[in-house]
């Protein structure tokens, strides 16, 4: 039974267990050490991050880096933050889903060239292939039709709106400028790749 009137959430507990900073209290260490039922929580996390640690089978001749790497078997398992830009780039992390990709292509144009499939049959199965490629350059246009033809009119209502209502005219103005920054600040990022 927890006796706690604000009990720590269990990634925090983890946290603190292993010597990090809490994830989402700022303060339990500061609430950990005045309350007892989340600091036996703690020191109970402590014990089980011990003996997963003994459970390695590192004899105590092993490296120090070995131990880290074992330590760290959370890190590798639960991942708090997203890939940074450069981490996307890597082929490492991308290497099995692109070999996976590559597999099936392969497999693809092998059960296509088989000698048991037919010409007919093989047509067949490419244009099964290429129809969500086709329906999605045919809403491609569509939707690039439909705005062409909704905007002039959308724009001469907006224009029609301004010069009535003045204020919402320089409103709207007004309003433009966080966005100009920010296409500003976007083109500037890009050009520094």
């Amino acid at each position: 039974m927890n006796l706690c009137a604000r009990p720590l959430d269990p990634l925090d507990v983890e946290a603190l267990a292993s010597g990090a900073a809490p994830v989402y209290s700022t303060d339990a260490r500061e609430h950990s050490s005045v309350c007892s039922p989340c600091s036996e929580r703690i020191s109970a996390a402590a014990a089980f991050a011990g003996e997963l640690d003994g459970l390695g089978g590192l004899p105590a001749e092993e490296p120090a880096s070995a131990l880290e790497n074992g330590r760290d078997f959370a890190g590798r398992v639960l991942r708090l933050r997203p890939f940074s830009r450069r981490e996307r780039r890597d082929f490492a992390l991308w290497r099995g889903p692109c070999l996976l990709a590559a597999a099936l292509f392969v497999s693809g144009l092998i059960a296509l060239a088989l000698p048991g499939i037919s010409a007919r049959d093989q047509a067949g199965l490419a244009a099964a292939a290429f129809a969500p490629v086709a329906a999605l350059v045919r809403a491609s246009v569509r939707w690039l039709a439909d705005v062409a033809v909704a905007s002039p009119t959308a724009l001469e209502a907006l224009g029609q709106a301004m010069r009535r209502e003045q204020t919402i005219g320089f409103a709207c103005l007004l309003l433009l400028a966080p966005v100009v920054w920010g296409f500003r600040r976007a083109f500037a990022r890009e050009r520094r790749r």
